[in-house]
């Protein structure tokens, strides 16, 4: 990865990353830094084959700039008894709305799939604010500072590349549409996720639940390519992992219904990648779906196991 005049590179083999470094010497003017520790608001912790990116220097830096280093903590990032509705009335102007919720939503999209949900609700209202929207943002730098150590932990294991598809039917306020979520998950932590409003309205949980399956058949698809070329993998099928028995159905059946003629042929590929067996859809609990925790606000167990299950926890459990 290049940014400006800093690189950052990585090989399973210690003679590439010589050679690398060899070659990059002749044109080049370099000063080798050694194991990555820092890099654009990212911390990097690295022992005993386990690897740990957090961003605890750039949330402290978060809670320093919207004076918010002696709040109170919460121990989730959005209070579930909100739902958040475009105002018409901005009565919070002169407050840094917009500038906290670019600041979260790079969290959001680095390292912290937790608040991703949250953060995507958010930035919809960045000019139809006022003071409950606002509370709603700092209310996330609550929870980030009771939950500052927790990033995305890297270990060894022969699990290959799976994904949870899920959505949160007709959720939003103003214009009932659903909330997609997906999450990929390697080497025991979520590499790859999303939360965002879809497109159209979904006139049933299980249309909502097949366009989910659609986004995340796109990034299977992407991730299964990327891994084949530069890792020198062979992922041949990818598993996503759904809760819907209803949209499962539909994908694998050919027949279109009554209920469910009207969606969309764009969304139908799911269908074509699982006959080419680019993917594999599995049927899985609502009670394990983990991808719930990009879709809606959730009492603090399910939350916290959502995190577990995408291998977000506390760099504390690996590094002292």
């Amino acid at each position: 990865m290049v940014y400006v005049d800093d690189i950052l590179f990585t090989s399973q083999d210690p003679n590439m990353l010589q050679k690398f470094k060899i070659h990059l010497k002749k044109d080049l003017e370099i000063k080798y830094a050694g194991l990555a520790k820092y890099c654009l608001g990212l911390n990097f912790q690295q022992q005993n084959g386990i690897v740990a990116m957090s961003q605890q220097s750039y949330i402290r830096e978060l809670l320093n700039r919207f004076d918010m280093t002696e709040a109170k903590t919460v121990v989730c990032p959005m209070d579930l008894g909100i739902r958040l509705k475009r105002s018409d009335e901005c009565d919070m102007e002169g407050l840094p709305y917009r500038e906290l919720v670019g600041g979260l939503l790079y969290l959001a999209t680095s390292t912290r799939p937790d608040i991703a949900n949250t953060v995507s609700k958010l930035s919809q209202f960045l000019n139809y604010y006022d003071s409950t929207h606002w509370k709603a943002a700092k209310r996330v730098l609550r929870y980030l500072k009771k939950t500052i150590n927790f990033g995305l932990i890297f270990k060894r294991t022969d699990e290959p590349l799976f994904g949870y598809t899920d959505t949160d039917w007709a959720n939003s306020l103003d214009d009932r549409k659903s909330y997609t979520g997906f999450c990929f998950i390697l080497s025991g932590s979520a590499i790859s996720w999303e939360s965002r409003k879809q497109c159209t309205v979904a006139l049933s949980s299980t249309e909502a639940e097949y366009m989910a399956l659609s986004d995340g058949t796109k990034e299977a698809i992407y991730l299964r390519k990327l891994l084949n070329e530069l890792c020198d993998a062979d992922v041949k099928s990818v598993r996503l992992l759904s809760d819907n028995k209803g949209a499962i159905k539909l994908a694998e059946n050919p027949i279109f219904h009554r209920r469910t003629k009207h969606i969309d042929i764009r969304h139908h590929f799911v269908r074509e990648a699982l006959n080419n067996n680019v993917i594999n859809i599995k049927y899985i609990s609502t009670e394990d779906m983990a991808a719930d925790v990009l879709t809606k606000a959730l009492p603090s167990p399910k939350h916290y196991k959502c995190l577990e299950a995408l291998g977000i926890v506390s760099t504390d459990k690996y590094f002292r």
